[in-house]
């Protein structure tokens, strides 16, 4: 898994807006596990209360193993009141309230597109919105000094990341950052195996 960062110059000559369109959320089961019912989906896992706990999880052992909840360097920022801050993809939104709680005076946005982030522990300074990235983010241009997105790789189709990237960076502020946590299917590769790997992508 890596961490890539990189900081907003604000030209967004390339950047468009896409349309957002509220849509209900509709769920199948299969095998007792609750999914996600959009067409053509390309996210697979669950989702239910397994699956949060798995992200959650997944989330403390993340952090213990970069010893952070970030890597841009943003610590100048996180003080400031008004400093405001978009989690994509928030899950059950434990990175957001793990950043809301350590900082009580910035402003955390969690969005996903469910609703499953638990209200009786919810910091005052946390808010979920609900909406799916590929259909436009609900923000005005240059609302956000920082954009995290984690483990999205496998939610989005190949051929949209252009136009996720555009939504990001069209909602970050000129000089903030956006850092992206994927993880990666290579690990360490000899000569060989790196010969094998570059011929096959």
């Amino acid at each position: 898994m890596g961490c890539l960062h990189s900081k907003n110059s604000g030209d967004k000559k390339n950047v468009k807006s896409i349309n957002l369109q509220n849509k209900k959320t509709e769920f199948r089961y299969d095998d007792g596990r609750r999914f996600y019912g959009i067409k053509d989906a390309i996210y697979h896992l669950p989702n239910d209360e397994d699956e949060q706990d798995r992200l959650h999880l997944q989330h403390f052992l993340i952090r213990y193993l970069f010893q952070s909840n970030f890597s841009s360097p943003i610590e100048h920022i996180l003080d400031k009141p008004g400093t405001k801050i978009l989690d994509i993809g928030c899950g059950p939104g434990s990175w957001s309230f793990d950043i809301a709680t350590t900082y009580p005076f910035v402003e955390v946005i969690g969005l996903d597109m469910s609703p499953h982030q638990p209200s009786y522990i919810k910091p005052k300074n946390f808010t979920f919105i609900k909406a799916n990235v590929l259909e436009g983010l609900p923000f005005e241009d240059n609302t956000f000094d920082f954009v995290f997105q984690r483990c999205m790789i496998f939610g989005y189709p190949n051929e949209e990341w252009p136009n996720v990237m555009n939504e990001l960076v069209r909602v970050l502020k000129p000089g903030g950052y956006l850092e992206l946590c994927e993880p990666s299917p290579v690990f360490n590769m000899g000569p060989t195996s790196q010969r094998i790997w570059e011929a096959g992508t």
